[in-house]
C-alpha cells in the first residue's frame, strides 16, 4: 500500500510541477540556496510570510512554491494553492514587496 501511495505522490509530482513551471515562461528556477540566502539578507520576504498571506486570502492551502527570477534582478513566488473549494490556483507573487502579481485557475 505504501508503494502505491508514494509512486502515485511521484507521478502527481511529475504532472504538476511541469504544469506549473510552464504557467509563466522564461523565468529561471533558484536554487534554495540562493533562495535561502536572499530572504536572510533582505533582498526577498522569507517565504513563510507570504504563505501567512495566502492563507489570508485564500481558503485552502498550499501545494507547492518556488522561488524564480525574471532574469533582471527581480524574484517572485510562483505557488500551487488548492482552494476550499478543491480547485487548483496558480498565484504569482512578487518576492520583494509580497503583492499578488497574477493569479490563475481557481
Amino acid at each position: 500500500m505504501m508503494r502505491i501511495l508514494s509512486f502515485s505522490a511521484f507521478v502527481m509530482a511529475i504532472i504538476i510541477a511541469p504544469a506549473q513551471a510552464q504557467a509563466w515562461g522564461g523565468d529561471s528556477l533558484v536554487p534554495q540556496t540562493e533562495a535561502r540566502n536572499a530572504a536572510q539578507s533582505g533582498r526577498t520576504i522569507p517565504f513563510a510570510k507570504i504563505s501567512r498571506q495566502l492563507r489570508d486570502t485564500y481558503s485552502g492551502e498550499l501545494v507547492d512554491a518556488a522561488m524564480y527570477s525574471d532574469g533582471e534582478g527581480g524574484y517572485h513566488y510562483k505557488v500551487t494553492w488548492m482552494g476550499g473549494d478543491g480547485k487548483r490556483l496558480l498565484v504569482k507573487v512578487d518576492a520583494l514587496s509580497g503583492k499578488i502579481l497574477e493569479s490563475r485557475g481557481g
